[in-house]
Parts: C-alpha cells; structure tokens; sequence
C-alpha cells in the first residue's frame, strides 16, 4: 500500500480483534512513529507496549485514576462508568501509550516536543493502516491524570499525547469505512498582503 492509499484507508475503528501486529510489525510501526519530525532531535516521545494480561492490569490503574478523582471533587463515582475505565483496553488486543517527555535542558519550546509526539502517533496509526491493521487513537482524563502518568513511568510535567489501540477491525466495519475524500471547502487559504484572513 503507497503512503497515499494508507492516508485515505486510515479510519478509527472502536472495536479492533485479534491478530494484532506481531513483534516484527510492532516494530516496523515505533521506527516509523520515531521518524516524526523533530525539532532539535530531542527524541521526546516514548512508546509503553500494553498487551495481554497488562491490558486488564493496567485497566485496573484507570479504573482506580477514575474513582481517585471522583473522590478528589467530591463526586460519586458512577459504576458504569467505573466498569469502562476498568474495560475500556480490552477493545483492542494492543495498546501503546505515546508520550512526551519534557528535557529540562532543551530550548525547544515544549508544545514543539508535544507537537513531535503527535506527529510520531500519527506516523504509527499510517505504518498500522500500511501493514494492514484497524487502529484507533484515544485521549480523555487519563492522558492527563498523574496518577496515571506515574503508572507510565512518566513525571507530572510529562504528557500522556495519547492511548493508540491496534488489531484488525471486523470485515462489517472495514467495509463501511473505505476510502475517504478529504474535502478542503473552508480549510485552505492564501494569505496575500493586506487582506485580511
């Protein structure tokens, strides 16, 4: 598949099944997330793999993130609620968590290095989409609870970008996702001097 066929394929797909890639994929897809442009070659981004039983394990950290800031804010925490934090990983049979982490030393402004990590992301859910997987790239109160930062490894200053599921979305939603055509009415102009934008 040509990156311009990978580009049109990619869909977010909310339910993804075995086969996820295999190690050799997986890594094919963290050399490409590590190809994201990046300003001053900090190589801010860091990739944590979650598969088999980790998944449910580190489910059980976002279930307890949950209940820990229903408690922080003096809300009842809602079961159901509970129950997907704790379940939500298991909707793909892998899982990596892209995150940036801060150089005390650089002078690259932060939001660049974050910027590098989305970018990084996007270049692995294209590698997945090239190799013929489903993905889907998740965000929510996690990516920003430090809670769930410091089961990461990360420090309170780092910055979760983003959960990406991989596996192989069912033949039913493969087909009801093909190939879309990016429409650019309202999204493109050209600055010219003195008009105004």
């Amino acid at each position: 598949m040509d990156l311009f066929e990978a580009v049109a394929r990619r869909r977010s797909f909310g339910r993804l099944h075995p086969p996820a890639p295999d190690d050799h994929q997986l890594r094919q897809i963290l050399q490409a997330a590590a190809c994201a442009p990046d300003h001053g070659g900090l190589r801010p981004f860091r990739f944590t793999i979650l598969r088999g039983e980790n998944l449910a394990a580190f489910g059980r950290v976002l279930e307890q993130a949950y209940l820990d800031r229903c408690a922080d804010s003096g809300t009842d925490p809602v079961p159901a609620k509970a129950d997907k934090e704790r379940t939500k990983l298991g909707r793909a049979p892998l899982v990596v968590v892209v995150s940036a982490v801060r150089s005390p030393s650089a002078t690259i402004r932060w939001e660049e290095q974050v910027a590098a990590c989305a970018a990084a992301a996007q270049n692995a859910l294209l590698a997945a989409t090239a190799l013929g997987f489903g993905s889907m790239w998740r965000t929510g109160d996690p990516c920003y609870d430090v809670r769930v930062k410091t089961a990461l490894g990360l420090q309170a200053e780092d910055a979760a970008v983003g959960f990406l599921y991989f596996g192989t979305p069912s033949a039913t939603a493969e087909l009801l996702k093909g190939p879309k055509v990016a429409h650019l009415d309202g999204l493109v102009q050209e600055w010219r001097p003195g008009r105004p934008t």
